[in-house]
């Protein structure tokens, strides 16, 4: 199926889940799915359908 992730464009399995695109490295990171935040406990429950918009943004440190 088709989604975009950070307003790119991916090819992903069925029964993709909001955890397998955000991947292990996961300290300092909000994911929003159509425009709504999803919350870290909820990663692993949320599945992605064809279509989605996902944003994932990364923390940055420094000055």
């Amino acid at each position: 199926m088709e989604i975009k992730v950070n307003n790119e464009p991916r090819t992903v399995d069925g029964g993709c889940t909001v955890a397998d695109i955000v991947g292990k490295e996961s300290a300092g990171v909000a994911v929003a799915v159509n425009g709504k935040i999803v919350r870290k406990p909820e990663w692993e429950s949320t599945t992605l359908n064809d279509g989605d918009d996902v944003v994932v943004i990364r923390a940055a440190y420094g000055g």
